[in-house]
């Protein structure tokens, strides 16, 4: 049983849903949580800069790569005890769903579509359809980074919010979960899964890569914004805002992170000079080092 791929000089376009990025200076696959922890310690012991990613759903990696290494969490191991789910944090949203759905198990189908591990759907407290992650999380078992020690935080202590959470301050990695769903007929887990995707499907845009919603929401909702300074089918580069979804930034001719980034500096500044308000950036841009 293979417990971790090691790779040199590997381009990240393969790693995150954008397409965009340069080359990892090093890469690992790790396959289980016990070797996710490890490979983490063994950088934190002899200070080897790293990241820990999932499917890069919400990430713009840098045209120069990243200088350290970039692990990639692949551990997927689910298993169930009544209406709690034990999944290690590289699980894919849609393997968990899938799960539960042949349990009769329901909370989180309406993040259907939403490619993210569960590590990342903690993370960012992941959103759609008036469900929320948090609402599932019992507990988290977390790697500490500074002592290097494994402990186990409950959902009151994971300081959940919108987009937010306490792991986006670094301190933590999350190896795996234990989640709470309820009991429901089948057929009201079938509905939920059929509406949220075809509401994606006609609303957001699936033609070409993107890293999902620019911005957060707060005083405005920055699509509408967007949208009302047609500001739609705007180019910087390769980068464009979707046509489909003023809060996408879509990768349709082979875009790089300035063009990206430009884009993001662009609209930032038309919708502070309209609306007086300063919108903030949800994806989250990795820098070379």
């Amino acid at each position: 049983m293979i417990n971790y791929l090691f790779k040199k000089n590997v381009s990240l376009k393969d790693y995150c849903t954008f397409h965009i990025g340069g080359k990892a200076k090093i890469l690992i696959e790790v396959y289980n949580a016990e070797y996710l922890n490890k490979v983490c310690v063994f950088c934190i012991t002899h200070h080897i800069m790293y990241k820990v990613i999932g499917m890069g759903a919400n990430l713009l990696f840098d045209d120069n790569g990243f200088c350290g290494a970039i692990i990639v969490n692949k551990s997927e191991k689910i298993t169930f005890k009544g209406n709690y789910v034990f999944a290690e944090s590289g699980t894919s949203l849609a393997s968990l769903i899938s799960a539960c759905k042949n349990k009769g198990l329901s909370g989180v189908e309406k993040l259907v579509g939403i490619p993210s591990t569960i590590g990342g759907a903690i993370v960012n407290n992941t959103g759609a359809f008036g469900c929320e992650f948090k609402d599932v999380v019992d507990c988290v078992w977390v790697l500490n980074t500074n002592n290097k020690k494994i402990c186990k935080l409950k959902n009151k202590d994971c300081a959940f919010g919108y987009i937010d959470s306490i792991f986006k301050s670094g301190k933590y990695i999350i190896l795996k979960a234990k989640l709470k769903f309820e009991k429901k007929e089948a057929e009201y887990i079938a509905s939920n899964l059929t509406t949220c995707l075809k509401q994606k499907s006609t609303t957001q845009p699936i033609n070409y890569p993107s890293a999902g919603s620019v911005f957060k929401r707060g005083e405005i909702i920055p699509a509408q914004a967007i949208d009302r300074l047609s500001l739609k089918g705007l180019t910087v580069g390769g980068a464009m805002v979707s046509t489909v979804h003023a809060g996408f930034i879509v990768n349709f001719a082979n875009a790089k992170s300035k063009d990206v980034k430009k884009l993001i500096d662009i609209l930032t500044n038309k919708v502070f000079l309209h609306f007086n308000v300063l919108i903030e950036r949800e994806i989250e841009y990795v820098a070379p080092k």
